[in-house]
């Protein structure tokens, strides 16, 4: 049992560092960074030796709302969502074109394609 406790203790203090940091870099409109701390936290926590019991939920959890994000992009409603909630429609141009560039070929997702189809034909 104390084990369990440990596990939660260094969990929560790894997230009580990070989410400042977090937050700081989301006021910023900073995601790119913030989702690379999330990577790290993630590896930092999985080679912690933190117990799977307590790891699998939240891996589990992650998954369903990465799920629920890819839907509410790849929908119409999604975006209007999206827009009263304040995200700018370049960022959500961006997620779009990095789910299904080739929809948007010719326009906001036009190099990522060329750069795709100039590496598959080597």
């Amino acid at each position: 049992v104390t084990e369990l406790q440990d596990d939660w203790l260094l969990l929560f203090q790894y997230v009580a560092v990070t989410l400042p940091v977090l937050g700081l870099l989301v006021l910023q409109g900073d995601m790119g960074t913030a989702l690379v701390f999330l990577a790290i936290l993630a590896g930092i926590i999985v080679v912690s030796g933190i117990s799977w019991r307590i790891i699998l939920p939240v891996v589990l959890a992650f998954a369903a709302s990465i799920a629920l994000f890819i839907m509410v992009f790849i929908t119409d409603w999604g975006k209007e969502i999206l827009l009263k909630l304040g995200v700018q429609t370049y960022q959500i141009n961006r997620i779009s074109a990095w789910l299904d560039p080739f929809t948007y070929a010719d326009g906001i997702a036009f190099q990522q394609t060329q750069g795709m189809i100039s590496i598959g034909t080597g």
